[in-house]
């Protein structure tokens, strides 16, 4: 609920109240959803009396008040509101329209988590990496997804002990390969890294999907201490 009305309020931040009169919060009439949370939100904070208000109308922007000057403003996505406490003039509320408000609000929260791979020692030859719990994975072991979701990234460091050629980390869906990996091109000894990433909805999984991640060691190359992480992201 915090997350939902951090983000509220900064979607609102450009949100343009007119305060004609001294007064303070009612009941929005005639209002539902987002609009009214937004109405209210801005009337109560001018501190108004719930009990005064009598009315609050939307204002067709053909017929402005004389109060309302929009001449320097878009108003394709906004709405003005007329709020009647009883007092001498009205208080004019401007927000966004209630279409962008839904259309604001109902974005998707996306979570990211990293999965841990590696190896320590040398690796001489082509394998699965350990998961972080230092067990060998395999087409069938691996980290079992729990939400459907995209991998959106992945990166490896390692350190070269000799040799020339190529060395790849490849992430693995249910013991396929995902078409998604670091590559790494070397010619000399030291410490390498990669790092890729992709967009959401590209490298897809499913509930229930095995991933782990597999090393191939192209050409004469002896490497060690190989440190992979993939990153998965979910609703």
């Amino acid at each position: 609920m915090k997350k939902e009305m951090g983000k509220f309020y900064f979607i609102f931040a450009i949100v343009i109240i007119l305060v004609l009169a001294s007064g303070v919060f009612a009941q929005s009439a005639g209002l539902s959803g987002k609009t009214k949370e937004v109405v209210d939100r801005i009337i109560e904070n001018q501190g108004i009396n719930k009990e005064e208000i009598k009315s609050v109308e939307k204002v067709d922007f053909e017929k402005l008040p004389s109060q309302v000057d929009l001449r320097n403003i878009d108003s394709t996505n906004l709405e003005v509101y007329e709020v009647d406490y009883g007092g001498e003039t009205p208080v004019f509320v401007i927000t966004a329209s209630e279409q962008l408000l839904e259309a604001q609000t109902s974005d998707k929260v996306y979570k990211r988590m990293l999965l841990t791979y590696g190896i320590k020692g040398e690796i001489p030859e082509s394998t699965f990496l350990n998961t972080g719990t230092g067990v060998e994975a395999s087409v069938e072991k691996g980290y079992v997804m729990m939400r459907e979701g995209s991998i959106t990234g992945i990166s490896t460091n390692l350190e070269v002990l000799s040799g020339n050629g190529e060395v790849e980390v490849i992430v693995y869906i249910n013991g396929v390969p995902a078409g998604f990996r670091n590559t790494l091109a070397v010619s000399s000894s030291g410490v390498e890294k990669d790092y890729d990433t992709q967009s959401i909805g590209i490298v897809k999984f499913d509930k229930g999907d095995v991933i782990s991640t597999y090393v191939i060691i192209n050409g004469e190359v002896l490497v060690k201490d190989i440190i992979n992480l993939v990153e998965i992201t979910t609703e």
